[in-house]
């Protein structure tokens, strides 16, 4: 499986937390924990530890609206999610702000390149309480439309606070991970300039795809 060094997290996103986190856990055997709510974004998440080959620190974020907020908060970053979906994926590069400024190079010096220009959006500080108080801070790339329809990662950096995937939680494995694309030439190209290359298949569509396995049994996303 073709996979970075840089690879964090995946986010699945799902039109209700609650049955979906049953739901895995009813066909994974293994049951997600409260991640916690992002305020003012109208999502809330659980998570588990995702088992890649011998990497550390990655782990599986199940994304749903969060019941104690506006519903209406989440309606664009959870747009047309009605049903379990690999909405895209997150790469931690070992000097952030570096890529980011690279990516953001002019036009005429992207026209100059042999690489294509990458958009990664604007970064965003982002905080959230985990159930037990602790505030975690960090920063992150965020595009709206997602680029490349999820496939292109955003960047995270987690800054000073614990890495989610260190504290203790139920593992699955990914066994695969791949994306499909009307153009997989150019898509290929965009995540090789990221460092982020991952399997890409022929599709009449852009989208992200995974197969996790737990205890209970497999499951194909």
């Amino acid at each position: 499986m073709l996979l970075p060094p840089d690879f964090d997290h995946l986010v699945i996103a799902v039109p209700n937390l609650a049955e979906s986190v049953e739901q895995y856990s009813n066909s994974l055997g293994v049951k997600a924990i409260p991640g916690g709510a992002h305020p003012g974004l109208g999502t809330a998440n659980a998570l588990l530890g995702l088992e890649v080959e011998v990497r550390r620190d990655n782990y599986l974020e199940i994304l749903g609206p969060d019941p104690e907020q506006d519903p209406a908060l989440a309606a664009s970053r959870l747009a047309g999610i009605t049903e379990p979906t690999v909405q895209r994926w997150a790469i931690h590069p070992p000097d952030f702000d570096a890529v980011v400024t690279s990516c953001a190079r002019s036009p005429r010096s992207a026209e100059r390149s042999s690489e294509p220009r990458v958009d990664l959006g604007e970064v965003h500080d982002m905080t959230r309480r985990t159930p037990e108080g602790a505030l975690l801070d960090w920063r992150l790339t965020r595009r709206n439309p997602l680029a490349l329809g999820g496939i292109q990662p955003f960047l995270i950096d987690w800054k000073s606070s614990p890495h989610p995937a260190r504290q203790p939680m139920p593992v699955v494995s990914l066994e695969r991970f791949w994306a499909t694309s009307t153009d997989v030439d150019t898509t290929s190209r965009v995540l090789r300039s990221l460092g982020a290359t991952i399997e890409v298949e022929a599709g009449v569509t852009e989208a992200l795809h995974a197969t996790l396995k737990g205890p209970g049994g497999s499951w194909t996303i």
